[in-house]
């Protein structure tokens, strides 16, 4: 199928579908319910039209409606709740990735990509253009993406997919252009083909910015210049640089306590790592990520006491039809310890039909410790038929540190399959080297590993029932070892999900855990052994009205040594005006047999309580102008039942008994924001951060709240501009 290509005049963006060209365009009206899938066509969901000109893509979307939409302040670059419509470009025509452009009937927007490996990236950000129109019956949204926004080859006659799906909220469904979700192994080859003439256009963006610091604690002032340029010299080919970013203090990370060996995971916020990185972002199972650009000016994994600002940083990505080539090269400032680490990565790929295949290599000095990484991969991404693909990756990393070198591997195998229909099929195995390092650029939860894992989902749509609409039924099992051959807890689950005609979502699911060691509870001295433990779940969640939605989650069961514990979550959004929302959540957890690590081989069981409290409040002034409050604070109790030495068997041995102890941390953040354009901001921000500590825990749950709020690690206020050029 071909486009329609108008002349290279400007189209006007205002969400009325009255230009010329649009009366020369096709209105095309074929729509599948592809979720819950089950594949009936309706075309009385919606429409769209679509034509090209040499300076990008107009598409013209209606969608009808049956009552009121539902209104919902958020920020943009975050997932809706409520109407809305998705547009996904696959412009190398190669079944790998996809971009994605979504808005809703409000004229909120997010962008990102998706790729073949079932993952929507919403770091991913650039500059498009939409309008949008409510109607008594109807909405319009007006949509421009010019070509100088998305990577793609460099052939003057371009073929690309489309895929255009809208979500009604009167029937809590999706409907899309074709009978294809993005859940679906052949999703991508169900995308309708288009081509159009793409001149060879170049671009350049540049993005400098102010920003001060007011450190209250510190009594004192400190300001940064900084910027990033965009160039895009022709179509094909980008190539970035950034001198002096901030870490992106304008967006608080969630408030996270973590007592256990696994290290906590956050997105990226700065522009530039968002910024055309998809290349770069090859993964595997237990979160393996070859690049996590987090690690890149700050916390150094390997060593505690190291952390750097990032001095300066270039990437360049050359796309064609069948390959992709990107390098990344990044400097941190000196500090008191020496110079900043030196990162580097390389990334090559080659696409053949549905399938590809890649290498990628990624070194980092840091001086201070004399050490260097070097981690190289391969990783192919198979497509057997339509409905099944294998995924296959083999790892490398090689570490030089004060005159020694340490070298193991990993690799991982899986696998997917949808081919009957309403039942999936998913495993994954891997093995990761005990000596495996990845985490001077890169995140895993764990290695020293080998590990099978199994699922099974099978959806029941539209169920003949007066009260229950769609049901979902899943089992899973895992079991792993490690290179001790230590028999690790093998895990079987079993999981219930439905839909009722009311909209309302229960979820029961049930996990048994067999007795084995926990070789990470004690960070790599001796394995714990424990016995065998059960934990049942349930979820509710409202239908979303008008004025909000709530949800409820209960988990309970045992663990430790046969200690009971529950947790449970409670949350409520409410809607209060046209430009107001406020969500509220509190949580929970209680554990009659808690363990936590110690030192070396000893640890400690507690009668633990963890409480926690959140607060968000989003107020839209006007169309350019945001104000968001952000307050979340956790305490916890512990009291001492015993403390262990662990033996050589997994067996422990009583010692006496240690101390309690307790703490509190929250934290708090008032914005304010006014774009300018998209891309173009005022920022201010004023937040502090506490946390306290207690070893007798003799104070009261109130008490420990109002400690932690007083003792202030953190106490700033922050403004930045960042402009476009």
């Amino acid at each position: 199928m071909c486009a329609f290509n108008a002349h290279s005049q400007d189209m006007i963006i205002d969400g009325v579908l009255d230009e010329n060209q649009w009366q020369l365009t096709l209105t095309l009206t074929k729509s599948y319910q592809v979720l819950p899938q089950t594949l009936v066509r309706d075309d009385n969901q919606f429409s769209y039209r679509l034509l090209t000109t040499d300076k990008g893509i107009y598409l013209g979307l209606t969608a009808k409606t049956q009552k009121a939409l539902r209104v919902r302040t958020q920020e943009n670059d975050s997932i809706f709740s409520n109407d809305h419509f998705q547009v996904m470009l696959d412009m190398k025509n190669n079944e790998q990735q996809s971009y994605v452009f979504a808005i809703n009937h409000q004229g909120n927007y997010f962008d990102g990509i998706y790729d073949v490996d079932k993952v929507l990236d919403l770091d991913w950000d650039t500059q498009w253009d939409y309008k949008v129109t409510t109607n008594d019956n109807s909405w319009v949204a007006e949509v421009f993406i010019p070509w100088s926004a998305m990577s793609f080859g460099i052939e003057d006659q371009n073929q690309f997919g489309v895929y255009v799906s809208r979500f009604d909220e009167s029937s809590n469904a999706t409907y899309a252009s074709e009978p294809a979700n993005p859940q679906m192994n052949s999703f991508f080859q169900r995308f309708s083909k288009y081509s159009s003439r793409v001149l060879n256009q170049t671009s350049f963006d540049l993005f400098p910015y102010v920003s001060f610091n007011q450190d209250f604690l510190n009594t004192r002032n400190s300001e940064s210049v900084g910027a990033e340029v965009f160039w895009q010299p022709s179509k094909g080919q980008r190539l970035s640089a950034t001198l002096n970013p901030d870490f992106g203090q304008v967006e608080s990370d969630e408030l996270v306590v973590n007592f256990s060996a696994i290290e906590n995971f956050f997105s990226e916020k700065r522009p530039f790592f968002n910024h055309n990185q998809s290349l770069f972002e090859v993964t595997g199972p237990e979160t393996l990520t070859l690049v996590h650009s987090p690690r890149i000016g700050g916390n150094n994994f390997y060593d505690e006491a190291h952390q750097s600002e990032l001095h300066s940083a270039l990437k360049y990505t050359l796309n064609s039809a069948n390959y992709d080539v990107g390098v990344l090269s990044a400097f941190e400032k000196p500090t008191t310890r020496g110079d900043g680490r030196d990162f580097l990565a390389l990334r090559g790929q080659y696409s053949f039909g549905a399938s590809k295949v890649g290498l990628s290599l990624n070194h980092v000095n840091t001086p201070n410790i004399d050490r260097q990484a070097t981690v190289l991969s391969s990783d192919i991404h198979y497509a057997i038929t339509d409905n099944t693909s294998l995924n296959l990756g083999i790892i490398k990393a090689n570490i030089k540190q004060y005159n020694k070198t340490e070298a193991d591997i990993g690799w991982w195998l899986t696998g997917s399959s949808d081919i009957a229909g309403q039942h999936t099929h998913e495993f994954s195995m891997f093995s990761y080297g005990e000596h495996l390092q990845l985490n001077d650029i890169g995140f895993v939860k764990r290695v020293n590993r080998k590990q099978f894992e199994y699922q099974y989902q099978y959806q029941i749509p539209n169920v003949a029932s007066t009260l229950i609409r769609d049901i979902t039924f899943a089992l899973e099992t895992e079991i792993k070892t490690n290179f001790q051959h230590e028999k690790l807890p093998h895990v079987i689950g079993a999981a219930a999900e439905l839909l009722t005609q009311d909209e309302f979502e229960y979820g029961l699911s049930i996990e048994m855990i067999s007795s084995g060691f926990d070789d990470l509870v004690t960070r790599g001295n001796l394995a714990l052994w424990l016995p065998s433990s059960q934990i049942l779940e349930l979820e509710v969640a409202s239908a979303e009205y008008l004025w909000g939605q709530y949800e409820f989650e209960l988990a309970l069961g045992t663990e430790g040594w046969n200690g009971y514990f529950y947790d449970m979550q409670t949350s409520i959004a409410q809607q209060l005006n046209q430009d107001f929302n406020v969500s509220f959540t509190v949580s929970q957890y209680h554990s009659n047999s808690w363990v936590d690590w110690d030192q070396d081989n000893m640890i400690s069981e507690f009668s633990f309580t963890e409480q926690g409290v959140e607060l968000s409040m989003d107020y839209q002034i006007d169309a350019n102008q945001e104000l968001r409050i952000k307050f979340e604070a956790v305490i916890g109790k512990a009291n001492n039942l015993n403390t262990y030495v662990i033996q050589a068997d997994g067996s422990v041995q009583r010692l006496h008994k240690s101390e309690d102890f307790a703490f509190g941390e929250n934290t708090f953040q008032l914005r304010y924001k006014y774009s300018f354009s998209k891309l173009t901001a005022l920022y201010l921000s004023y937040g502090f951060g506490g946390e306290y500590e207690d070893e007798l825990a003799k104070f009261g749950k109130r008490n420990l709240y109002t400690r932690a709020i007083k003792s202030k690690n953190a106490h700033n206020l922050f403004g930045k501009i960042r402009l476009h050029f």
